[in-house]
């Protein structure tokens, strides 16, 4: 993260290249891990925006139906929604059917 942050003020006076050399990492090194520092902030409130709808609704709602709000607003696959509420348990909470015991009798008088 320094390094990063390192590059990025010297950019303006020096090359990426010449940075890096200087730094002793490789410029390829330095874009990856720009690129998963983006990522895992992007990942992180993705993850908050999950959390506040679940604890919004209570719980109540599974992945499917809190990927149909998010998709509402961006563009999100439904595995997604689903690994981050079991990363964190967050599943919702099964109501269990009622049934009526009408029909036939276990023994026959």
């Amino acid at each position: 993260e320094t390094s990063i942050k390192l590059v990025e003020e010297l950019r303006k006076t020096m090359t990426v290249q010449d940075i890096c050399v200087h730094l002793g990492i490789l410029r390829t090194s330095y874009y990856r891990w720009k690129k998963e520092l983006t990522q895992n902030h992007s990942r992180r409130q993705l993850e908050k925006q999950v959390g506040t709808l679940c604890r919004k609704h209570k719980y109540r709602y599974g992945y499917r139906k809190i990927t149909a709000i998010l998709k509402m607003r961006m563009r999100i696959n439904h595995k997604t929604v689903q690994r981050i509420m079991q990363k964190n348990q967050w599943q919702c909470r099964v109501k269990m059917k009622k049934r009526k015991k009408n029909g036939q009798p276990y023994a026959v008088a």
